[in-house]
């Protein structure tokens, strides 16, 4: 992704006061220009009036040149003392440098009160220092700003192991899954599924739970963690959730066919699939964060899959691959993940915890734990739900310094490793072909000849689902055909036809002469309500004189269509001759 010069000199300026980089200087850039290595543009002159009285942006322009070029850096950052180039990588590759208690009185003045940046040695001035919020991790940590982080870190020597993509010969791992040959199999399933409405959103976005217990039913999904009693829908809600974030226009029967299964992909991966106002990703697949819903741009969902296809690239075949390599080869390479901007996430975003706090996100590492990391898990376990990968995972950790109902923040936290799948190469280009095996409804109908009765003999999913919407089920594989059930949701006289029409696709089979009686009787009895216009209807004021005038006067009963409780019904041309006959009788009305 890379980082302008501008917005690291600005970093610099941001990080450190002016008294910590004059520190640096008295210890550290005299002898780095002594040695030629920055300062090139002074003088002798101008070097020996700079003092703390000095501009801050003199020592910024420093420090700047001394880190901004890799050459430059790797010249420094050999000469510098063994610990504080160890420092250095250890922030530059984990973020931070935990100090443990023993080591205080080394990194500190003597004379101080509190740990703080402030009160470190000159010689650590490089650095800030943190308190830890979690104490098993000992009392601090010495850390740099994440912008400085980015530029520096391709400069480092001697590269760790996860800057580069290697696989893992012997994994360690609770649950493996492969989706392969189930996407292969039930992918129309799944869109006829959601096509009759039956995957349905809580006001909170997560499937609600009966649609998750009827789609893993109809469907047949083989679960993540099918004995976990939080986590047991996990890959039929994974699936689900995926059509709430397709563009309508996407969601049409020809798209979930085998033969359009890596065209959809692809469309996915690419970003053209999914909708983009808004963070239709981000409330879905990560909805433990809360606040963005106020933010005014729209999430990074395309970008983001961009540098995750950049990376499936680059993965090799039949090899099994760490997920905790994948985020550090992608972050150390300072790729762009970030779905939601950094400085709306410190704004705007937080977390509910269990005690009814609120964590707020102010800091990279945080950002990186709680965002970073549970994007990256829950797209292959996404990918992983579509076969594109074969997952290696455990439960989700609680190792998160939250204080949560379930211990881990999002669902998707216990993915360790990844396998590319032959149906994931096919997908990606990087084979010519694959062998689908789709499955067939290998299923006989039997029909009653005298009664609307249904009975399926084998497994046929789709039919079984469409049956239980529009009749009802009267034993395990029987079903009962009723005028209301059928009728459902049905709203015009188009739509019963669809219907039937629908039915009949669907049981191909010659039905008896009862189905059709059953279809004609429909037909017939639609509209059997029909509006009149030219029909009004007159509410009666209660008045004993006023009753007996309308059951007395013939000429009334003749214009009156009818008299039920206080309502009576005219036609309109016949209007003027009630009002008529009624003012003879001194009753004056103002009606129309």
């Amino acid at each position: 992704m890379g980082i302008s010069r501008d917005k690291f000199k600005s970093s610099i300026t941001n990080f450190y006061t002016k008294d910590g980089i004059y520190s640096l200087y008295k210890k550290y850039f005299i002898d780095w220009i002594a040695d030629g290595h920055i300062g090139l543009h002074l003088d002798i002159f101008e070097v020996s009036l700079l003092s703390e009285t000095s501009n801050k942006s003199v020592f910024v322009d420093l420090l700047e040149e001394a880190f901004y070029k890799k050459e430059t850096f790797v010249e420094i950052f050999n000469s510098l003392e063994e610990d504080i180039q160890e420092i250095f990588r250890s922030i530059l590759w984990s973020g931070k440098y935990i100090l443990e208690e023993s080591q205080i009185e080394e990194f500190f003045e003597k004379e101080h009160t509190y740990e703080t940046s402030e009160n470190l040695k000159d010689r650590y001035k490089f650095f800030h220092y943190k308190k830890n919020k979690i104490a098993k991790e000992g009392p601090g940590y010495l850390y740099l700003d994440n912008d400085i982080i980015r530029k520096i870190r391709p400069h480092c020597p001697n590269k760790v192991r996860d800057y580069f993509i290697h696989p893992i010969e012997n994994p360690i791992y609770t649950y493996k899954h492969n989706s392969e040959e189930e996407i292969c199999k039930k992918y129309s399933l799944y869109y006829n599924f959601y096509s009759q409405g039956n995957i349905k959103l809580s006001t909170s976005l997560k499937l609600l739970k009966e649609s998750k217990r009827d789609m893993q039913k109809y469907c047949d999904i083989s679960e993540f963690y099918s004995e976990n009693k939080d986590l047991d829908y996990l890959k039929t809600e994974t699936m689900g959730l995926l059509f709430y974030l397709i563009k309508d226009e996407y969601l049409v029967p020809e798209n979930f066919k085998l033969d359009k299964f890596k065209y959809i992909i692809n469309e996915f991966l690419s970003g053209k699939l999914t909708k983009n106002d808004g963070y239709e990703y981000t409330t879905k697949y990560l909805n433990y964060l809360k606040g963005v819903k106020n933010i005014k741009k729209t999430e990074n969902l395309t970008r983001s899959l961009q540098t995750i296809v950049k990376l499936i690239m680059e993965l090799p075949s039949e090899k099994t691959i760490s997920i905790s390599n994948i985020i550090n080869y992608l972050v150390y390479r300072d790729e762009f993940l970030d779905i939601i901007e950094l400085k709306d996430v410190y704004d705007y975003v937080y977390i509910n915890e269990s005690n009814y706090g609120r964590t707020r996100i102010s800091q990279y590492d945080e950002y990186h734990r709680y965002i970073i990391e549970p994007f990256v898990k829950s797209i292959f376990f996404l990918l992983g739900s579509l076969g594109l990968f074969t997952l290696y995972y455990d439960l989700p950790s609680g190792n998160n310094g939250l204080y949560l109902k379930n211990n881990y923040l999002s669902k998707y936290d216990g993915l360790k490793y990844i396998e590319l799948t032959k149906l994931g190469e096919y997908v990606l280009g990087r084979a010519d072909e694959y062998a689908f095996a789709e499955e067939n409804e290998d299923a006989e109908i039997v029909y009653d000849e005298d009664l609307l009765l249904i009975t399926i003999i084998g497994s046929a999913p789709i039919m079984s689902m469409f049956l239980e919407k529009i009749s009802i089920k009267i034993g395990e594989n029987k079903y009962r055909m009723d005028k209301g059930r059928f009728l459902k949701g049905i709203a015009t006289i188009k739509e019963l036809e669809e219907r039937i029409k629908e039915f009949k696709n669907k049981f191909y089979k010659d039905l008896p002469q009862v189905w059709e009686t059953f279809f004609d009787e429909l037909r017939s009895k639609v509209n059997c309500l029909t509006h009149e216009s030219e029909i009004k209807v007159f509410k009666v004021k209660q008045d004993k004189e006023f009753f007996k005038i309308l059951a007395t006067d013939s000429k009334l009963k003749e214009y009156i269509l009818k008299a039920e409780g206080f309502y009576i019904l005219i036609k309109e041309e016949n209007v003027p001759k009630v009002k008529a006959i009624l003012s003879k009788y001194g009753y004056f009305n103002e009606i129309e």
